[in-house]
This record gives structure tokens, C-alpha cells and sequence, in this order.
């Protein structure tokens, strides 16, 4: 029996609470949160689990073999080193930290200690974008391709001290990587905060300034382009992906059912939506990958590289915000 700990019980802390406690073979035995009210909401459902607002009961129990942390983003770094230092294997919901320094810190201590490190890089574990990579390896259609466009926008209010490119578009940022199957080699980024009243500093996570609008356009080898939209003040909710390659254009529209969340074009005209056959949440397989990562003793698909990735891309995007929107070459 795997034992789990859960730091944060706020707005993704509930759907881990769902989702890890309905997993059998699989025990959460603490639940943790500063907020007493959540505490008091949650406890009644979860009779297994035990609810906390001290983080030491899960960090001084040696019965604990993984934390998933779900907190604020700037409380992210502070837990996750001392999970790690603990000796614990380590889930963090995104943004892992809200900066680069921070990341390779992390990276470095789990790397040193033999540690499980993983990100909520959700979207990797998605049935719909392994069936889709699957199509893009069966077909030999990677080297084809020559664009992705990606949409990720919301007319929900925006958290407070969340920028956009950290809640929405990161995902966008690991899943061009996962599908090009190479990493990109310059950025351009434009974004804005509108309607905020906040005075303008490009610097992540300033207490002045925090995007609610993003473009990002990434450069790839051999002319592939990936274009990456995201919003907190759109029109309406989007979660969209158009691939385009040589023989064949595919568009992931996430918001779709199950049964046509993948649409297939041939030669311009649709041919067919590509059938799904896992049907499990993301969040579902990305749980229970961690778990297998625990058992096994093996890095996580969202581990330590695709970490370090993501916070390298953020890192050249807000050096391209600073810069007015200059082009920024990745090393």
C-alpha cells in the first residue's frame, strides 16, 4: 500500500483529494491546508484521510512515501525542498516554482538524494495526446510537420498573483516539446495585463504586474513553427490544438466528448474523428503514474528534465517580455 500526503485542499487540492482517493492500492493518509474552512468541508467526505493544518505531521511521518503539493505558487519551492530533504517522492502541481533558479535547486536535491521529482504536467498523461503522438510516430509524420497552433483561454476570473503564462499557456509550452519531439530554439512573447490597475514591470511574478493575456510564438528546427494563446479575460473557454503537417492536419479541441475530441483532415477536408480508447481522467493517469514511479523507483515522464525544460522556455519568454517582445535565443 502506497501512503500519500496532500499539501493544499484549495481549488486543484479537491481534485487530487478526489481522484488519489479512489485509486486502490493506494492510501492518502494526510490532507493538509492553512485554511480552516476547507479543512472543515473536506473532512466529512474523506473519513479515511486525516486533515491537518500543521505540514510537520506529514513531514515527520515516515509511513509518508510521496507528497503531492497544490499549493500557492510561491509556496511551491519552500515544501517540495523540504519533501525532498525528508527523503519523500515529490509531485508539484504547475508552475513547479516561479522561477528558474528555484527549479534547478530542485532538480538538483532530488537528482543528489536519488529523489522522485515530478511536475503536474497533466496533459502529458491525456489519452487524447498519446493517441495523437502515437499517430505521429505510426505514420512517420514528426519530421512533416509544420506548425502547431495552441489555444488555452478562459473568461473566468483571474487568481489573484497568477500569471497566465504560468496557469494556462505552461501546459502549451510542454506539450509543443512532447509533440515536435525536439525543443524549440528561439522565442517571441507578447502579453499584457489588462484591466488589473497594476503598474508595469516585466519582472515574473512582481507584485505590480501579472499577465492576463499572452501571445507566444517558439521557433523550431528545420522552420517548424508553434504559435501559443492564452487568456484569462476571453470570450469563452477554449482548449485547442490545430497540428498541421505535410499529409495530414489534426485539431485537439479538449472541450469536445470523449468520442470527438480528435478531429482528422485529409487533403483539406475532414476525414474522421480518430477514436480515443482510454478513457480515464488525466489527472487519473498522472496519479497513478506517480505512484508507479514510487513503487518502481523510476522518473516520471513530467520529471526533473521536462522541469528543467519548461523553466528554461519561461525563463527566455519573460526575457522577451522585458525586451517589448525580442526575439530570444535558447540555450
Amino acid at each position: 500500500m502506497i501512503k500519500l500526503a496532500l499539501i493544499g485542499c484549495g481549488k486543484w487540492g479537491k481534485n487530487y483529494l478526489r481522484t488519489v482517493t479512489a485509486i486502490e492500492g493506494c492510501e492518502l493518509k494526510w490532507a493538509c491546508d492553512l485554511d480552516y474552512q476547507k479543512l472543515n468541508q473536506s473532512a466529512p467526505v474523506y473519513p479515511q484521510t486525516r486533515f491537518t493544518d500543521n505540514k510537520a505531521d506529514i513531514m515527520n511521518d515516515s509511513e509518508v512515501q510521496g507528497v503531492i503539493i497544490a499549493t500557492t505558487p510561491v509556496s511551491h519551492y519552500m515544501l517540495a525542498k523540504e519533501a525532498i530533504s525528508k527523503g519523500k517522492a515529490v509531485l508539484v502541481e504547475k508552475p513547479v516554482t516561479i522561477n528558474r533558479e528555484d527549479s534547478n535547486d530542485l532538480i538538483e536535491l532530488a537528482a543528489a538524494q536519488n529523489n522522485i521529482l515530478m511536475a503536474g504536467y497533466t496533459l502529458i498523461y491525456h489519452p487524447a495526446v498519446k493517441r495523437i503522438r502515437e499517430l505521429l510516430e505510426e505514420k512517420d509524420l514528426i519530421d512533416e510537420l509544420y506548425y502547431l497552433d495552441m489555444s488555452r483561454t478562459s473568461s473566468a476570473t483571474q487568481a489573484p498573483k497568477i500569471d497566465v503564462l504560468h496557469d494556462l499557456a505552461v501546459h502549451d509550452i510542454y506539450l509543443s516539446r512532447h509533440l515536435m519531439g525536439v525543443d524549440p530554439i528561439w522565442v517571441i512573447a507578447h502579453g499584457e495585463s489588462y484591466n488589473q490597475g497594476f503598474a508595469v514591470s516585466a519582472k515574473p511574478y512582481s507584485e505590480f504586474f501579472y499577465n492576463n493575456v499572452i501571445h507566444i510564438l517558439m521557433g523550431f528546427p528545420d522552420g517548424k513553427i508553434v504559435s501559443i494563446f492564452a487568456s484569462f479575460i476571453h470570450t469563452e473557454k477554449t482548449r485547442k490544438i490545430a497540428l498541421v503537417a505535410s499529409r495530414t492536419k489534426l485539431v485537439f479541441d479538449d472541450i469536445q466528448p470523449t468520442d470527438k475530441k480528435i478531429q482528422l483532415f485529409v487533403t483539406g477536408e475532414q476525414d474522421h474523428f480518430l477514436a480515443v480508447e482510454d478513457n480515464l481522467e488525466p489527472l487519473t493517469l498522472e496519479c497513478l503514474h506517480f505512484i508507479e514511479c514510487i513503487k518502481e523507483n523510476k522518473q516520471p515522464l513530467s520529471g526533473r528534465d521536462n522541469i528543467d525544460f519548461v523553466a528554461k522556455i519561461t525563463d527566455c519568454i519573460f526575457e522577451s517580455l522585458a525586451k517589448g517582445g525580442e526575439k530570444i535565443i535558447i540555450r
